[in-house]
């Protein structure tokens, strides 16, 4: 509980530095349980709070619409760092990594047999690679810090891969996993507290089944998403561009959230998301592919 308390100070702390008058607080699923002492101790500070309840999916994800409806002037972002790329937004951001004070113990690691193991993690789990490092190299293995990565930005392993054998990622979930290439993949769950091989085969697999079932599509839905760190328009509009000059009908569609139900009642025969790329990991009725694919679906 102490330890609790400690970061919601701190995070008031970093709220008063903005010295705001209304703040728009917006925090992951696992978050949303101690929202209600996040806002109480907010409140106590002389500074409004609304508490954002919709989904939050990464630091891509900003209400920025919902903050300029209430007249916010702050948005507090809790659990995640700034994102990768810059994101124009109207009213002030405050980004505040909620790192989880957890420890790896007795977990076995000796299911990894590689020698040179590359270790990233999401953000929450960045401090427990030294940790890690350290009980890999007990075990005879040297381990390489790559840091942090997302679904969507992969760059910590890239640079990092032609010195290692293989990847151990610690968090939970495979989300960010998946968009690492070229390398066998650990995954340490510490909510599960095991490790385990994560295969991507089979999702390749699927990738290039939704590809090849596109290929024989007439009409094309260009899928873009209006949050701010998702928003691509541009990229569509080449797409578009793109499928018209190989006599395919093509149009963009802009929505919030892209999911199965949104898509139902649209006339086309398969759609090309712009978005997080692993929103195609989701089940669809029709082909969704993702606009890096693009070159695959047109040779």
């Amino acid at each position: 509980m102490n330890i609790m308390m400690n970061k919601i100070r701190e995070l008031v702390n970093e709220i008063r530095k903005k010295k705001p008058k209304k703040i728009l607080l917006q925090l992951p699923e696992g978050l949303k349980t101690k929202a209600l002492e996040m806002m109480e101790a907010i409140e106590k500070a002389g500074i409004e709070v609304i508490l954002s309840n919709n989904p939050c999916y990464g630091a891509c994800d900003l209400p920025c619409e919902e903050a300029k409806m209430l007249g916010a002037d702050l948005i507090v972002h809790v659990g995640h760092n700034k994102f990768y790329k810059n994101i124009k937004t109207k009213i002030l951001v405050l980004y505040f990594p909620w790192k989880l004070s957890v420890s790896i113990g007795n977990i076995d690691l000796t299911p990894i047999k590689e020698k040179r193991i590359g270790l990233l993690a999401s953000v929450q789990y960045l401090d427990l690679l030294k940790d890690v490092s350290g009980k890999l190299k007990k075990n005879g293995k040297k381990a390489v810090i790559g840091g942090q990565i997302l679904g969507c930005w992969t760059q910590n392993a890239k640079k990092i891969a032609n010195k290692v054998d293989a990847f151990l990622f610690v968090g939970t979930g495979e989300f960010h996993s998946l968009a690492i290439n070229g390398k066998k993949t650990y995954l340490l769950d510490l909510e599960k507290r095991e490790i385990s091989h994560l295969d991507s085969s089979l999702f390749e697999k699927q990738k290039y089944a939704r590809i090849f079932a596109a290929r024989d599509a007439k009409a094309f839905g260009i899928l873009v998403s209006s949050k701010p760190g998702q928003f691509n328009l541009e990229e569509a509009e080449k797409i578009k561009k793109t499928l018209e000059q190989r006599h395919k009908k093509a149009f963009i569609l802009i929505m919030d959230e892209i999911n199965e139900q949104k898509l139902l009642g649209i006339k086309a025969d398969a759609f090309i998301n712009t978005a997080c790329p692993r929103i195609t990991d989701d089940r669809f009725s029709k082909p969704v592919i993702n606009a890096c694919d693009i070159k695959e679906l047109i040779v």
